[in-house]
């Protein structure tokens, strides 16, 4: 499943769309809330929830006798190009030219969601458009053409039964592929029973790293919110962060949860909780206290509350960094409802982020992928970028695994050994690392920071994850 972590061409904001980008954003929280053990308590307006977890900052990568390599021992505002990666041929160990038309497809399965009113088919095209280019390009799957075997989910489980079904029968799919999917993962997953290696990009379902035969490529809840510690706590060396979210279930949870970390890590925090249907947070940020503070996060992740918080902070005038997770906050309609320009703020992801030109990986991707056949507004979305990359990545694990005679067992041992770097993602990739999240491979983070007219720029390097166990 992957998570949005770049600009979307468009966002729904109907009232189940809200409450999935909700739990998408904070699912992480309530992750990591299940790891914690010590109490603590949070520093917050009446409103706001009473925090009783603390994640287990002992474990920490940077410590533990599993950590994957510090390679965010000095981050810094100049950017190296560590792991970037143009050379597709290299990258997925093909050969340059056209795929023979004449032989057998070698076939993958693709799982994504779309055909209802919750969607994304950028991932499906960002996906059509890497086979494209493999078998134009790439000389295909050992000469072979590279085909998907699609299967969509609309909106209920039973969908993810039925495509579970579709890939266990087929013998010529040897591995699957998630594009973006809330519904149906588990049970896809139930069905296959580890049956044939499933590849991610990013996993919004915890279980996920526990399953049997998945690899998660770019990152995960618990990755994604360590990432966001580690950003605020070793990068921005903050001692006082001032947190504000809207007080539903899953929201709640990650506030408990953020607060929880950033304390062990010996930080002081003001988190207030606010009413999901106003539409003034200037109350909720001045109780917050985000006029003296260290760093802000909006725990926001639909359009009203992003331009809610961005005007508040506004008003306010604040100083201070604001750092928010995902894409939810940098789409078109949150502009449109500030006038004309997304909030100029952090953006911690587990990905490149593809509006930043300068990065050489994204200007291999716009022309490589524009060759094959993908609009620029289509390439602008995660889900397609995402998507894009975990192709490559297959084709490069199918290649070594033997091609046209690659099988379910080789692929998931080449799958196990990738060490990376990931297209546009991570790059350090370590499956295994994290003993109670096996298939979380990939668990770096990094922060590009929107320097207005939806400029990105990249302000760190691949950062480790703090408290992931």
């Amino acid at each position: 499943m992957s998570a949005h972590n770049q600009v979307p061409g468009s966002t729904r904001t109907n009232r189940r769309g809200r409450r999935a980008a909700s739990a998408i954003a904070v699912v992480a929280a309530l992750v990591l809330a299940a790891c914690s053990g010590d109490e603590s308590s949070t520093d917050t307006a009446a409103s706001s929830p009473e925090t009783n977890s603390t994640p287990d900052s002992s474990s920490a990568p940077a410590t533990s006798a599993n950590s994957s390599p510090d390679t965010s021992a000095a981050p810094t505002t100049t950017e190296p190009e560590t792991g970037a990666v143009t050379d597709l041929v290299a990258y997925t160990g093909g050969t340059a030219g056209a795929a023979d038309d004449s032989l057998e497809p070698v076939k993958i399965g693709w799982f994504n969601q779309e055909g209802g009113g919750l969607a994304w088919p950028a991932a499906t095209q960002g996906a059509q458009a890497a086979v494209n280019y493999i078998n134009s390009e790439l000389g295909g799957i050992d000469g072979h053409p590279l085909q998907l075997s699609t299967c969509f989910v609309v909106q209920s489980e039973q969908d993810g039964n039925a495509c579970g079904l579709q890939f266990s029968n087929d013998e010529a799919v040897k591995t699957v592929l998630y594009g973006t999917a809330i519904f149906g993962d588990a049970a896809l997953q139930a069905v296959m029973q580890g049956s044939k290696p499933i590849l991610m990009a990013n996993s919004i379902s915890v279980s996920d790293a526990a399953g049997d035969n998945v690899y998660i490529y770019n990152g995960n809840p618990s990755s994604i919110f360590g990432g966001l510690t580690t950003y605020l706590v070793d990068v921005l060396e903050a001692k006082t962060v001032s947190l504000i979210y809207p007080q539903d279930a899953q929201s709640i949870g990650g506030a408990e949860t953020l607060t929880g970390a950033l304390k062990a890590a010996g930080v002081t925090v003001k988190s207030v909780g606010f009413d999901p249907a106003t539409t003034n947070l200037t109350a909720a940020a001045t109780a917050a206290g985000v006029l003296d503070t260290d760093a802000i996060v909006p725990l926001v992740s639909f359009p009203p509350a992003c331009v809610a918080a961005a005007s508040a902070f506004k008003t306010l005038n604040v100083t201070a960094p604001v750092v928010s997770t995902g894409s939810f906050c940098f789409t078109a309609d949150v502009a449109q409802g500030l006038g004309g320009e997304t909030p100029e703020w952090m953006q911690l992801s587990t990905q490149v982020n593809v509006a930043d030109s300068t990065q050489p990986d994204v200007q291999a991707y716009i022309e490589q992928s524009a060759q094959a056949g993908l609009s620029a507004d289509v390439q602008n979305d995660s889900n397609a970028a995402l998507a894009w990359g975990l192709v490559m990545t297959a084709a490069r694990l199918l290649n070594a695994a033997g091609g046209a005679d690659a099988t379910e067992e080789t692929i998931a041992a080449e799958a196990v050994a990738f060490s990376g770097p990931m297209l546009l993602g991570p790059a350090v990739v370590a499956c295994g690392t994290y003993p109670t999240q096996a298939g979380l491979c990939g668990f770096q983070t990094r922060v590009f920071e929107n320097t207005g007219g939806n400029v990105f720029t990249a302000v760190t390097d691949w950062l480790d994850p703090t408290g992931v166990e």
